[in-house]
């Protein structure tokens, strides 16, 4: 069963890291994928084939985990799990794996699932502090937060000049009291934005794992605040 494990967990690499990563197969209202991020994404790849797995799991666990980079979360895991640049903890790869399948992802599920059937209750147990960890660090919720709160920041400060123009008929053109050009409709994009950010926390971030119930229920509590702030700029 653990050559099973093992098979079946480098399959699941392979199927993931063939131009297919994280971001692309469950929409997420995160940030735009720049450049440097995408050349991180496929440079690391060459990396960790080369061999070099220190260096690998460095920007794995670092660099694109953080950025809610599920393939690199499930990257974390199976090094762990495999001892690949890191000494071998069957725990600490639960909990990545964890934090990797959270969008429920069938291929990531599958795997971890695959995993916990390999371990102990005691050791699935222990995997909840370190899973919980992560979430509460790195985890779709708190990322969508972020952003987020970046959205109502920009929302609250509504306080640029709006100059229409006086030789072209249009929507007003925005400008920041740094003199910085936002274009028309700038402050209706970010609402909506936030909007789909917050539609998206209903609907998709939904509890997969039982011991994030109560932390949801905090998240709750925040997210309704963020809408009735949000209604009151709206309708001051």
């Amino acid at each position: 069963m653990k050559i099973w494990l093992a098979f079946y967990s480098g399959l699941l690499a392979t199927l993931l890291c063939a131009g297919v990563w994280a971001q692309a197969y469950t929409p997420f209202p995160g940030t735009v994928v720049d450049n440097r991020t995408r050349h991180m994404q496929e440079r690391v790849e060459e990396i960790y084939t080369a061999g070099n797995h220190d260096r690998a799991l460095l920007i794995y666990e670092k660099d694109l985990a953080p950025l809610g980079d599920k393939y690199a979360q499930y990257m974390v895991g199976f090094m762990h799990l495999n001892a690949e640049g890191v000494e071998q903890d069957r725990i600490e790869a639960l909990s990545w794996y964890r934090l990797a399948a959270e969008r429920s992802e069938p291929l990531l599920v599958e795997v971890r699932d695959a995993l916990v059937a390999q371990l102990s209750p005691e050791d699935v147990r222990a995997s909840d502090v370190r899973f919980l960890e992560l979430w509460k660090s790195i985890g779709d919720r708190k990322l969508i937060m972020e952003l987020i709160q970046s959205d109502l920041d920009i929302l609250r400060s509504q306080t640029g000049t709006r100059i229409t123009g006086s030789v072209v008929s249009g929507p007003s053109i925005i400008f920041k009291p740094s003199g910085e050009q936002l274009g028309p409709n700038y402050y209706v994009r970010v609402r909506n934005r936030l909007l789909a950010r917050l539609n998206y926390l209903d609907a998709k971030v939904d509890i997969v794992d039982p011991v994030l119930a109560e932390e949801f229920g905090r998240a709750r509590v925040l997210e309704t605040d963020i809408k009735e702030e949000l209604a009151a700029l709206e309708n001051p």
